[in-house]
């Protein structure tokens, strides 16, 4: 039986799919930095993607074509891109990267063209979904993160703190996991030390200074000294979005704190920041933090060396 030509992964944790991507990768051999080649659905060349598709792979059997964020995918190119699925050859496989929030779903399966394309040719696509874990589950998933090495108050902690999300948790499970250095279990003591929440609040703090250079900067600089740049970037950009979603929610009369999924100080807090600004602005600024995300991503761009004239910019 032939593997399959169309990869279709959806959900909300982009650790787990990150982590099958690598698997995936691994399987094409040594030569797999010669046989991958990455597109975005935002800012998709059908032509460009059609010619890679077409190429031959170099010392493997296949070569690994990924699609980012398809579900950007512009509709009119919607009859186009089924026609690419149909006539794949069998030394390409094609991964689609659809990120949802999964509890919408059943409202995704019934919008997305390519999850229904999926569905209908089972000979040629495999379909996953990635689900973050959320409460108990989250707890559970950094115990078996850290192999049983992190105490179940000190999890909690740390849950709370990277307020379940997978990428952050993964992050700071390995700076505390080095720094018990393997000698005991990582307790409540090692979370507070070395994963303060004062990280989450000097985003805060660059938000509410946004008009403010001589305030924003200097701490949006020692941030980036003190944090992994990937790591402030992605703090940055999930308060952005969770303000759209709290003004959003205002808009239209709802509790925004009902909206988010976060912690009530922290939902408190983002809900009171949202209305700085307009919708039309919020999602102006988050556009370009995706942008310079896809300029890193091609290697047009280092996050270390232009996040920090970006949110110049923003002020």
């Amino acid at each position: 039986m032939s593997p399959p030509s169309v990869y279709l992964f959806y959900g909300d944790d982009p650790l787990a799919i990150s982590e099958t991507i690598a698997e995936l990768e691994a399987k094409l051999g040594p030569s797999s930095e010669f046989n991958v080649q990455r597109f975005n659905g935002r800012a998709l060349d059908l032509e460009q993607l059609r010619a890679a598709c077409g190429a031959l792979p170099f010392l493997s059997s296949r070569r690994l074509i990924m699609v980012e964020e398809a579900e950007r995918i512009p509709d009119r190119e919607t009859d186009r891109f089924v026609q690419l699925m149909e006539e794949l050859p069998d030394s390409s496989a094609l991964l689609l990267i659809e990120k949802i929030q999964m509890d919408r779903e059943r409202k995704y399966k019934k919008a997305s063209f390519l999850y229904k394309w999926a569905r209908e040719h089972p000979e040629k696509a495999y379909v996953r979904a990635f689900m973050n874990p959320k409460g108990s589950a989250f707890i559970h998933w950094l115990s078996e993160r850290s192999k049983g090495r992190i105490d179940q108050d000190a999890a909690q902690l740390l849950s709370h703190y990277v307020e379940e999300d997978t990428l952050l948790a993964e992050q700071e499970l390995r700076k505390l996991l080095s720094y018990v250095n393997d000698e005991r279990p990582i307790a409540v003591e090692d979370v507070e030390r070395l994963t303060p929440s004062h990280g989450h609040l000097d985003i805060f703090t660059v938000v509410d200074k946004l008009g403010d250079t001589q305030g924003t900067l200097p701490r949006l600089q020692r941030l980036l000294e003190e944090q992994d740049p990937a790591y402030v970037f992605l703090m940055l950009v999930r308060q952005f979005r969770l303000m759209i979603l709290a003004r959003r929610a205002i808009e239209i009369g709802e509790d925004p704190i009902a909206s988010m999924n976060v912690p009530p100080f922290v939902a408190r807090k983002v809900s009171a920041q949202s209305q700085q600004f307009t919708t039309s602005e919020l999602k102006g600024i988050y556009q370009r933090f995706l942008d310079l995300d896809v300029s890193v991503k091609r290697g047009e761009a280092d996050l270390s060396l232009d996040l920090i004239p970006l949110v110049a910019g923003l002020s």
